[in-house]
C-alpha cells in the first residue's frame, strides 16, 4: 500500500496522524509491521512509538522527539493520582468511622 493509498482510505480528522506516521508505516516490511503490530497489542506502546518514531522515514514534531521526557511525566503523573487516590481513600474511611459512629454501629 502507497502512503496516498492510505490517505484515500483514511477519514479527513485522522489525514494529519497518517500524514506524520504513514510514511514510517509504508516503509516497514510485512514482518516489521507485524512485530510493530504484537509491542502494540501487548501493551508496550512507548516502545512501538518509539520505533514508529526513529525510523528514517517519520516526519517528527519538534515535541515527538525525546520520548524519554514523555514517559518521565507521565509517570510523575500516575505517582501523583497515586497519592491522591490514598488520601481520598483515607478521608472516606474516617469519614465511613464517622457515619458508624453516629449510627451506633
Amino acid at each position: 500500500m502507497t502512503l496516498q493509498e492510505m490517505l484515500d482510505k483514511t477519514p479527513t480528522q485522522w489525514k494529519p496522524v497518517v500524514t506524520q506516521y504513514g510514511p514510517a508505516l509504508v516503509a516497514m516490511t510485512a514482518q516489521q509491521f507485524a512485530d510493530w503490530l504484537n509491542l502494540l497489542v501487548k501493551g508496550n506502546t512507548t516502545e512501538a512509538f518509539a520505533a514508529l518514531l526513529t525510523t528514517p522515514e517519520a516526519t517528527l514534531g519538534a515535541d515527538a522527539v525525546n520520548l524519554a521526557e514523555w514517559k518521565k511525566a507521565n509517570d510523575s503523573q500516575s505517582e501523583n493520582l497515586a497519592v491522591q487516590r490514598a488520601a481520598a481513600m483515607a478521608v472516606l474511611k474516617i469519614l465511613l468511622g464517622v457515619v458508624l459512629a453516629a449510627a451506633g454501629l
